[in-house]
């Protein structure tokens, strides 16, 4: 088990407000229970949120790293039924501007964490910004969070746009949050799809579709993970068959276990 490579998944949106944060964390609870390691990276830097939205309280974080006060093994949280959590830093702008050395800092350190997690899941921040895209090319397979609504679709095209044109990045997971209605939200990704085919010869897949209903407000408000609770909801059931189809990916062969390598020599050469 500690020799198995790593699988990195990022979770992005290229829109903020779409239910990023709460995939991820979701999403990271649902391969517990499928038996696996998991640790969430959360990765919006400057203005961290995966341990407020769980009601804890860090010691240190990833600003910690990047100052060289502690190891980023160090910052790791305990979160529930075994999660552990990577935090960033919330409200300070110098971890938002993070330059290329205190990245590759905390890359480092992401990649000597130990025991190693069969699953790193990276919630990425909001948009198509350097910190974003560069911790997006870490992933094995990208996880782009829409919601039905015109802006959502088109910040997440950005996103794919930006990955796949400037990056060649291949591997784009589609997942529709708070749908109120599946087949619009298959007609949704159908859309999106269509799109990323026509203009960018890019098919997309379509990881799965996660129901609007009301565990999902009642977990937020008590600050929990949906599967603390006993209840098989809707959400619930959507989010399992999505972590289902995450564990069955398989291992890129030919992506190096070294984080920075993954990233190519020039933007390499910008970080160290």
């Amino acid at each position: 088990m500690e020799n198995t490579r790593t699988k990195i998944i990022a979770v992005s949106s290229g829109k903020g407000g779409v239910g990023k944060t709460f995939i991820s964390l979701q999403l990271s609870a649902a391969l517990i229970g499928l038996g696996k390691r998991v640790a969430l990276f959360d990765g919006d830097l400057g203005l961290a949120n995966v341990h407020v939205l769980l009601g804890l309280k860090p010691e240190f974080d990833i600003s910690d790293v990047v100052a060289g006060r502690k190891s980023l093994q160090d910052t790791l949280l305990q979160g529930p039924l075994g999660l552990q959590i990577i935090p960033g830093a919330s409200g300070q702008r110098d971890m938002a501007e993070l330059d290329g050395r205190g990245l590759a800092r905390v890359l480092q350190g992401l990649n000597d964490l130990l025991p190693k997690p069969d699953f790193l899941l990276i919630d990425t921040g909001a948009g198509i910004g350097t910190h974003v895209t560069t911790l997006a090319r870490l992933a094995d397979s990208l996880m782009v969070v829409i919601r039905n609504e015109p802006a959502s679709l088109a910040d997440a095209y950005g996103l794919i746009k930006v990955m796949h044109g400037d990056f060649g990045f291949q591997k784009f997971e589609i997942i529709v949050n708070d749908s109120t209605n599946a087949k619009a939200s298959e007609a949704v990704f159908t859309r999106l799809n269509e799109v990323a085919v026509r203009f960018l010869g890019l098919p997309l897949s379509l990881a799965g579709i996660v129901p609007r209903d009301e565990s999902v407000a009642i977990a937020t408000r008590r600050r929990q993970l949906l599967a603390e609770a006993s209840e098989i909801t809707p959400a619930v059931a959507a989010l399992r068959k999505i972590a289902a189809n995450i564990a069955a990916l398989p291992a890129e062969p030919d992506s190096p276990d070294f984080l920075l390598d993954r990233l190519g020599p020039s933007t390499k050469a910008t970080l160290s």
